[in-house]
């Protein structure tokens, strides 16, 4: 078993006046943590704690000059039957799966950077169009028969009454969503019924997504 107060005993043998005293409040520290039974032997842990008494701060024990002391809290960690590793905490921003734009950070290509956040906010913007449409989506059905000046009556027509209210930004975005510069931008077709291709003829959208679309922009 590791035998923490020797190395701690050897470790201040060897160092200056100066540093044989940060050693002292680092060892009274983890022996205190140690009999507490303690899993927590964590840098930031416990800087924090000699830094309440004076003791070396994380900055001074992660430094070239504090490997003696990391060598301390790694012999009372492996003492207590622990590591200098903080405890998985599911809550913490460490362990949280992170966000789109805090995993584009990770990406050390400028290029694939651009590419990545480009696709994610297209991502963003057609779900956002997406829930705006599932929001409004509400469909009234009238079976009062349809009558049109030019037409006779039809028996038993179906007539759907649009409820929608949407406000200026809604519409601007359905708008956007079928506009020619955007398909344009994206080089995608769309066909009289509807169906939005990419440029490699593959269907982005089924038949009478535009159309519908523009159903719903004519009612409004």
């Amino acid at each position: 078993m590791i035998d923490a107060q020797a190395i701690f005993e050897d470790l201040k043998s060897q160092a200056s006046t100066r540093q044989a005293r940060s050693l002292s409040v680092l060892n009274d520290v983890l022996k205190a943590r140690h009999a507490a039974g303690e899993r927590n032997f964590s840098i930031a842990e416990i800087a924090r704690l000699s830094v309440q008494r004076g003791g070396p701060s994380a900055q001074t024990i992660r430094n070239k000059t504090g490997l003696v002391f990391r060598q301390l809290i790694e012999a009372w960690a492996a003492h207590a039957g622990a590591s200098m590793k903080a405890p998985f905490n599911p809550l913490s921003k460490a362990n949280r799966v992170p966000k789109d734009y805090e995993l584009l950070t990770r990406l050390s290509d400028p290029a694939m950077r651009a590419i990545f956040g480009q696709i994610i906010a297209e991502r963003n913007r057609y779900r956002n169009e997406l829930n705006t449409l599932k929001a409004h989506s509400e469909l009234i059905v009238d079976r009062r028969p349809v009558q049109h000046f030019d037409q006779p009556i039809e028996s038993g027509a179906v007539q759907l009454v649009q409820t929608l209210n949407l406000n200026e930004m809604e519409v601007e975005a359905l708008k956007a969503a079928i506009s020619d510069e955007f398909f344009e931008y994206h080089e995608w077709t769309v066909s009289a019924a509807g169906q939005v291709k990419d440029e490699n003829k593959r269907e982005i959208y089924k038949h009478g997504y535009v159309n519908a679309i523009k159903k719903v922009l004519k009612e409004i």
